[in-house]
This record gives C-alpha cells, sequence and structure tokens, in this order.
C-alpha cells in the first residue's frame, strides 16, 4: 500500500485516502484530504485534489513546508500520473501537472514513491506501464514494465525518467503484477525497495548512492522462473502484500503474507485458507525455488520457522488448540485474494525494533454468515532477533462492527 498518512514533526497531520460517492462507476473518484493542524482536523472536501479520475494516490512531504500528492489516471483524459503539490501543507491551491509514462508505454500505473534529502526535495518514484489485460501494450519485451525515476528539484525536473533498471529488464522477466512491490523510506543516500507476487520471485533493490546504481538480492526464488501464463504444479509464494524498511545501519528488513497457487495454462488460482506471514532480513539467506519453500505447516520441503522466518498466522482465540471459522468457504472471509494473515505493516523503531501489523482472519468473530478480520500486532525489541507474544489490536468492543 502507498503512503497515505503522515505525522510530522510539528505535531500536525496529513491523511488522504481514494474518495467516491457515484455508484456504481465512481466517476468522481479521487483522493479526498484532511489535515490536523496540532489542535483540530480541519475537515475534508468532497471533491478529490486531482482535476480527473484517479486513485493509488501517494503522500509525502515536500519542501520546506510543502507536501505531494502522486495519483494515476483512471478512465481519464490523459495517459500518465498526475503529481499535485502545494507550498504549505494544510492549505492553499494545489498545482498539478502531467507525468507520461516513456514512448510506448505513456501509460503508467500503480505509483509508488518516497521523498528523501535535504528539506524533501528528492522524490524516487517506482510505476508500471499498463499490462495487456488492462488496455496495455508490451514495453521492451515485458507485459507491465517496472520503470524508476528521480527528481532532485522537488518534481520540477527528472534527471532519471521511466528507467527499466537493467535486472528488471526482459532478460529476467516476462511480465510484473500491480500493487506486490514497496518503497522503504530512505535513509540518506540508501534506497530500498522490494518486489514479489505469486507468479514472479520475490527480491531486493538496494542503493547506496541515492538512486544511481542499483544491486538486486534474491528473496525467493521462483519454481517457475520467468513463468509467463504456462501450466505449473502447486506452489507456495509470496502472497504480493509486502512491506520493508531499513534499519539505523541500512540493513533491510521485510515482512510479506504468504499463499498458496498453480496455474492450467488459461488461469491461475489461490488458495484463500492458506495462513503465514514471512519475516526476511539481509542476514538470511534467500528461500529456494522448491515448490514447498514457503510452507508455513512445518511440512517436508518446507524453509519456514516459527518466530524466526514465519512471525504472523491467525491466533487460537478460544484456546481449543485449533482455529475454527464458520463455514470454511470463499464466501465465508472477505475476498482479496490474499493468504487468512495479510495486509502487512512494518513500523521501525528508535532502536532498530520490529513493530508488524497484519489483518488476520480471527476466529470467534462474525455474524454468522462471514468471519471478520482483526489487526494483530507482533513485536522484535532487538531487530528481528526474538519475537514477543500476539496482541489483537481490535478486541474492544467499541471496535464489535469493524
Amino acid at each position: 500500500m502507498q503512503n497515505r498518512f503522515y505525522y510530522y514533526d510539528d505535531g500536525t497531520f496529513a491523511a488522504t485516502w481514494m474518495n467516491g460517492y457515484n455508484f456504481p462507476n465512481f466517476d468522481d473518484r479521487g483522493t479526498a484530504y484532511n489535515y490536523f493542524d496540532g489542535a483540530s482536523w480541519t475537515g475534508f472536501s468532497v471533491d478529490r485534489i486531482e482535476s480527473q479520475r484517479s486513485g493509488w494516490g501517494n503522500y509525502w512531504p515536500l519542501g520546506e513546508n510543502g507536501e505531494i500528492l502522486i495519483s494515476h489516471i483512471s478512465g481519464g483524459d490523459d495517459d500518465g500520473l498526475l503529481i499535485n503539490r502545494r507550498t504549505e501543507k494544510g492549505t492553499g491551491e494545489w498545482e498539478e501537472y502531467l507525468f507520461p509514462g516513456p514512448a510506448g508505454g505513456e501509460s503508467i500505473i500503480w505509483p509508488y514513491s518516497v521523498v528523501s534529502g535535504i528539506d524533501n526535495n528528492t522524490i524516487h518514484l517506482l510505476a508500471m506501464t499498463r499490462p495487456v489485460e488492462n488496455g496495455g501494450t508490451l514495453y521492451q519485451g515485458i507485459d507491465g514494465a517496472m520503470l524508476y525515476s528521480r527528481s532532485m528539484d522537488g518534481g520540477d525536473s527528472w534527471d532519471i525518467q521511466n528507467v527499466v533498471l537493467e535486472e528488471l529488464s526482459n532478460d529476467n522477466f516476462a511480465t510484473f503484477s500491480p500493487d506486490q512491490y514497496a518503497f522503504a523510506p530512505p535513509r540518506g543516500n540508501v534506497l530500498a525497495f522490494v518486489v514479489g507476487g505469486t507468479f514472479t520471485e520475490a527480491f531486493i533493490m538496494k542503493s547506496m548512492d541515492n538512486g544511481d546504481t542499483w544491486e538486486k538480492t534474491m528473496i525467493w526464488e521462483h519454481p517457475y522462473p520467468l513463468w509467463n501464463g504456462e501450466v505449473t504444479d502447486t506452489f507456495y509464494c509470496p502472497d504480493g502484500s509486502w512491506d520493508v524498511k531499513l534499519d539505523n545501519s541500512g540493513m533491510i528488513h521485510c515482512v510479506f503474507g504468504i499463499n498458496r497457487a498453480h496455474s492450467d495454462g488459461s488461469g491461475t488460482y489461490w488458495f484463500p485458507f492458506i495462513d503465514g506471514v514471512g519475516y526476511w532480513n539481509e542476514t538470511m539467506p534467500a528461500f529456494s525455488g522448491t515448490l514447498d519453500a514457503l510452507n508455513p505447516y512445518g511440512e517436508e520441503g518446507s524453509e519456514l520457522i516459527d518466530d524466526y522466518n514465519l512471525i504472523g498466522w491467525s491466533q487460537d482465540v478460544d484456546g481449543d488448540g485449533e482455529v475454527t471459522l464458520i463455514g470454511e468457504s470463499i464466501d465465508n472471509i472477505g475476498r482479496y485474494y490474499l493468504g487468512l494473515s495479510s495486509m502487512v505493516q512494518l513500523v521501525m523503531g528508535e532502536s532498530n525494533q520490529l513493530y508488524v501489523i497484519l489483518s488476520s482472519v480471527t476466529e470467534t468473530y462474525d455474524d454468522g454468515l462471514q468471519n471478520f478480520r482483526h489487526l494483530w500486532s507482533r513485536v522484535s525489541p532487538d531487530g528481528g532477533t526474538t519475537w514477543g507474544p500476539f496482541t489483537d489490536l481490535t478486541e474492544n468492543i467499541v471496535h464489535i462492527f469493524d
């Protein structure tokens, strides 16, 4: 998930979200905004920030006291991204301009960004060219190519624009999937982003020089490298939900949801009741490309170890020794195409504490028709070496209808 919320050092907050009212097609969809000035929320407008239908907004501070929002166009009049900026957070008119994709791949979507540098004036941006099934075309031989861009002056100009990094070329990939990548907030000139999903190997791209050069490190080798629609056996895999952070020394830490999948050559399939959250850092080896390397159940062939690189799963709330859900079918859980425990978020503490938040289908919480998810947390006080107990963040009665 892109960054949608920011807490400023002066005690103010900015919050954004995708918003729309015109059911069912939501032709008014765009980014809503609200600002907390230190005492109260200023209130949000029903109008979107962007000039046309858009989504997937990325919010960050910009400059000495400004802010920036990067969104993709969805069903609008142009191809590319919309960049909105203003010099004073919480007030004033937004300045908007179009950021197109490269020639032959002008329609770029699903942006992910971070800002860095003095006064937050360096913007790092990932986006994908529109895949064929979304009305796009191949770009440099890839169905949904991943592009990197960088601006050193707050978005006035781009010294790196829509580049396919060598490690992400068609020599190594046939396709990428939307929303299966994430940026870590930079630390000085150190940058990192993670990529990986059901049918794409999982890996880290890391830069030690502010994006000038990049190095790739494998997290999980895919059992079907360069998969491009062919028939597969059933295999365990990341479900595409990732978060990644850099610690005080610049070491990368990742969390990810786990699922199972296969392809019959005409379609792809997932297993909604697979349950596990994985953890990886740069001191750990990569998971192999065997079918069961990411099996979260401790069976033969699994390379996951509880409280080492397997750190999350649905909890036995009633203490009977098993997790029991009502009507165990796809109709009885939210259909998010993710595992039972997923939508992971990772927060890095000032002394390298790791705070992991996950959304987990939770037994004993249902309305007789559907099992509900709760937000759970788990903390490592020592940078991922040991892990504390699970905490249900939404067990209070005030969340009973959440």
